[in-house]
């Protein structure tokens, strides 16, 4: 992977971005070992920021769930598909970039700025096999070659 991201392909409406992202499809790493059934919350602040829980659940779907409240600014106004987000009140701080969407917005491809980290996420907690599958190979031509995990649940 190059030292960044593609550059994001779409501009971003982000209040249709509000809401919950199931994660389908994660780079594997440390921080989510153990890590189940995630997804996240997004909910907009009064001042144009907004909120996004992270959660996950330990040792299975069912186990007890995990919680990581991070505050999101957008960084890019001119597509909304770039933002900093910030962990543990603000001690460790990320860019984040969305690099695609459906239209409909049912999934997003999302990365670090750094390209090291790509998940894909969608408004359900999983997906058709074939749109699946297809969505990975988009990443891959994305040039996101990193080993990627399926983590969602069964398709709707």
């Amino acid at each position: 992977m190059a030292e960044t991201a593609p550059q994001p392909r779409r501009v971003v409406e982000i209040e249709r971005f509000m809401g919950r992202w199931y994660e389908i499809v994660r780079t594997p790493n440390s921080r989510q070992r153990n890590c189940h059934g995630a997804y996240q919350v997004w909910a907009r602040k009064r001042d144009g920021s907004f909120d996004i829980d992270q959660v996950c659940h330990a040792g299975d779907r069912n186990g007890p769930a995990r919680h990581v409240d991070t505050a999101a600014k957008i960084v890019d106004p001119a597509t909304n598909a770039k933002f900093e987000a910030s962990f543990f009140g603000g001690l460790i701080r990320r860019q984040y970039w969305v690099i695609d969407r459906a239209d409909s917005y049912g999934w997003m491809i999302a990365s670090t700025a750094d390209g090291k980290f790509v998940a894909l996420l969608a408004r359900t907690p999983g997906l058709p096999p074939a749109q699946q599958a297809a969505l990975k190979t988009r990443m891959r031509e994305l040039g996101f070659d990193n080993a990627l995990e399926d983590v969602g649940a069964a398709p709707p």
